[in-house]
């Protein structure tokens, strides 16, 4: 019998929360598909439907966690008026406060997941364009309204801004202050200078001085030593000449 595809994403739901839940009990390792798709009242052969592997339901979880956060930002009453900074702010709090009741799960498999460069790339790669496609669009609302000039090689930024990401996720999952609030406050500093370096296009202002570098020095002494080639090219040929 068929199911509707709302039933079907509710059981997707349904085995990641289960899945977390045996593993935060039982460990990584002794969780079984089995014993998940029993837990979550799904045939042994119907959870494959909707996850190859238990480390797909891993990657699933960071992967729902993000679509979430946009859902809760959309419904943040005038959020598009938000500064820069108050909207990155607000996406990494939003982020923690999602992962705050599975912290026993994250400090389990954050590494697992986020440092397996040579395995699951795919999978990683797919929370990492969810995650950077985040990122894009508060900028481009931030360049829209001249709050930030455009900047030079933003997809390096965002780059950055997915590695500060896990840099946070981490030192949230060390943080023993009350109510994490080193965490916070880590978060608010460090965005600061971030949005104060992106107001006044710093890196635009590098790029700048790069190419003028680049410009007045390397292709300088590159057409210095052209003319030296072309030099020694004539020196050659008045010599074959004259000893012919």
């Amino acid at each position: 019998m068929k199911i509707s595809n709302q039933q079907k994403k509710q059981n997707r739901k349904k085995i990641i929360s289960i899945a977390v839940d045996i593993m935060i009990n039982n460990g990584f390792k002794t969780a079984t598909m089995r014993a998940i798709s029993k837990e979550a009242g799904i045939g042994d052969a119907t959870i494959y439907n909707y996850f190859p592997t238990k480390e797909a339901i891993l990657f699933a979880y960071y992967e729902e966690k993000l679509q979430e956060s946009i859902e809760k930002m959309r419904k943040i009453e005038k959020f598009n008026e938000f500064t820069l900074h108050e909207q990155l702010h607000t996406f990494f709090e939003t982020q923690l406060e999602l992962f705050l009741p599975d912290r026993e799960f994250i400090a389990l498999s954050f590494k697992r997941i986020f440092f397996s460069l040579s395995q699951n790339y795919e999978e990683l790669r797919t929370i990492q364009d969810i995650f950077e496609k985040i990122i894009e669009d508060i900028f481009t609302a931030a360049i829209e309204v001249n709050e930030i000039p455009p900047q030079v090689f933003q997809e390096i930024i965002y780059h950055l801004f997915w590695d500060y990401y896990i840099g946070i996720v981490i030192f949230w999952l060390n943080d023993k202050s009350d109510q994490f609030s080193d965490t916070s406050i880590m978060i608010d500093k460090t965005l600061d200078l971030s949005c104060s370096l992106l107001k006044a296009g710093a890196a635009n202002k590098l790029f700048d001085i790069a190419s003028y570098f680049f410009k007045n020095h390397f292709l300088n002494r590159l057409d210095m030593f052209k003319r030296q080639v072309d030099t020694i090219k004539l020196i050659k040929r008045e010599f074959m000449e004259r000893t012919k």
